[in-house]
């Protein structure tokens, strides 16, 4: 028994040979990482020299910031009624942005708030979506829309995107 416990021993510290011993063993709990400060950019303008975002920059939702998160949520989850929907399939790049401007205008001429705007998925294209990044981008540039994001699953999903509207002014 004596000579497995020596073997054991020396084979334990054989193991260790290439260890060292650490200078400090304690962890700083109360180190924190700096954060990083966010960029806050107005939706309207873009800085000297930066051109107009493209269509594969827009971002697949966004909400002012003056839109409380109670609502947000609400309109991300599709619990506010659809006031008017547009099917936006089959339409060439120029007649969809019309046609969307169009309805915009009809919509908040009318008192509708949230919008359903149909717009593809994109399947049947080359490469990627054409129409869903536009989309995004033409909503952006209205100061009439609040908020968009994608419609949930039962009203089209990604096919689809919500728009919410400020009231008219009267």
């Amino acid at each position: 028994m004596a000579e497995s416990d020596d073997s054991d021993e020396s084979g334990f510290m054989e193991s260790l040979s290439g260890v060292r011993k650490l200078k400090q063993d304690r962890v700083d709990l109360l180190q924190q990482k700096p954060r990083s400060k966010p960029r806050l950019q107005n939706r309207h303008q873009h800085p000297a020299g930066v051109a107009d975002p493209g269509p594969s920059q827009a971002a697949e939702s966004w909400f002012d910031p003056g839109i409380q998160q109670r609502l947000q949520r609400k309109i991300r989850q599709g619990q506010i009624p659809i006031d008017a929907s547009l099917d936006l399939h089959g339409f060439r790049q120029l007649d969809a942005k019309r046609e969307l401007q169009r309805f915009l205008q009809h919509a908040l001429h009318n008192d509708a708030r949230m919008l359903l705007i149909i717009h593809g998925k994109g399947f049947r294209s080359e490469s990627e979506a054409v129409l869903r990044p536009l989309v995004q981008q033409w909503l952006q540039q209205q100061p009439m829309v609040l908020a968009y994001c994608p419609a949930q699953p039962r009203d089209g999903g990604y096919g689809a995107s919500y728009a919410y509207l400020k009231q008219r002014q009267v």
